[in-house]
């Protein structure tokens, strides 16, 4: 989901789980659920046992939730409390601040996860996840909420200055150092018998992008076989010898590897390079915004937490499973 997944900081993405985990469950696994305690008291207004249940399960199914032994499960958990609480609080706020979210805003940031399935196809995928399309979408009302609070106090007051860049760039030269690339167009056969019938082919003149589109089993064949540019160390040995010797216009040889038999053919090639101040700058720029988030973050969450009043049941989280 396009605006739902382009959330304004890693600290919103983090809250993703959290929100699923503020909704009511009524999953009943323990007799734990039957008493009326709460696992924290944010201002005033509870954090359920059956909200931290349904939080730590969702974790777990997530994956990030295996525990080695007992002591992980505990840090897990008071971890997760942590940040239910962060998200309670940045809530709190606003309300008091009196941040509303567009209902347009919802809906687009839901609307390409319903391109992507048939009719009926988003409530059946979310139905497999325990979810109704309803708590999908107060759930993901609710994360841009947040977002929207943390751009208007944190995010939209954050600035880098020439002189920034400046110093960054001088004290990291190495990061802007860009190694040899090649692009280069590749037709993915299943024998080597038509690996080689193809390259006579091409030999004899016909377009190779042509041949790709028609002929190649690989992902990137409606591409013509554009493979895009990669420099050396992300393809397979053999694969990347061959494209790094390869001269334009001229067709490599059949290469073997586990995905079948691969001809190449160049279509540019750019040499290693050190990029400038100004090449970098916007590449910089977004880093330093990234970093400046993070602590403007962490910092408008310490002064909630600083004005807030937080009481935890430690004691009952450790007897949650």
């Amino acid at each position: 989901m396009s605006q739902g997944r382009k959330l304004l900081s890693v600290f919103a993405l983090f809250l993703s789980i959290v929100a699923a985990g503020a909704s009511s469950c009524d999953n009943d696994k323990s007799n734990l659920n039957s008493e009326p305690r709460a696992v924290s008291v944010v201002n005033g207004e509870p954090i359920s046992i059956e909200q931290f249940q349904k939080a730590l399960d969702d974790l777990k199914d997530e994956g990030k939730g295996f525990l080695a032994n007992a002591e992980q499960e505990r840090k897990l958990k008071r971890e997760l409390l942590e940040r239910m609480i962060d998200d309670r609080l940045l809530a709190q706020e606003a309300h008091e601040k009196n941040i509303s979210l567009d209902p347009r805003l919802l809906d687009a940031a839901i609307q390409p996860l319903f391109d992507e399935y048939p009719a009926g196809g988003v409530e059946e995928e979310l139905l497999k996840q325990g979810k109704s399309l309803e708590q999908y979408k107060r759930e993901t009302a609710h994360l841009l909420l947040l977002q929207k609070l943390l751009k208007r106090e944190v995010t939209d007051r954050i600035a880098v200055s020439k002189e920034e860049v400046s110093k960054y760039f001088d004290e990291h030269r190495s990061e802007f150092l860009e190694p040899e690339q090649v692009r280069v167009r590749q037709i993915v056969s299943k024998s080597e018998e038509k690996a080689e019938a193809l390259r006579k082919r091409i030999l004899r003149g016909e377009s190779f992008e042509d041949l790709a589109r028609e002929y190649s089993l690989g992902p990137e064949a409606s591409r013509g076989g554009d493979l895009g540019y990669f420099s050396k160390g992300l393809m397979p040995p053999a694969i990347e010898e061959a494209c790094f010797k390869l001269r334009s216009p001229h067709v490599s040889k059949v290469v073997a590897s586990p995905y079948g038999f691969h001809l190449f053919m160049l279509v540019d090639r750019k040499p290693a390079r050190e990029l400038s101040l100004q090449q970098a700058t916007a590449k910089i720029t977004r880093r330093l915004v990234m970093e400046k988030t993070k602590e403007a973050e962490a910092f408008f969450l310490r002064t909630l937490r600083e004005g807030a009043s937080i009481e935890r049941d430690l004691e009952l989280v450790d007897r949650i499973h």
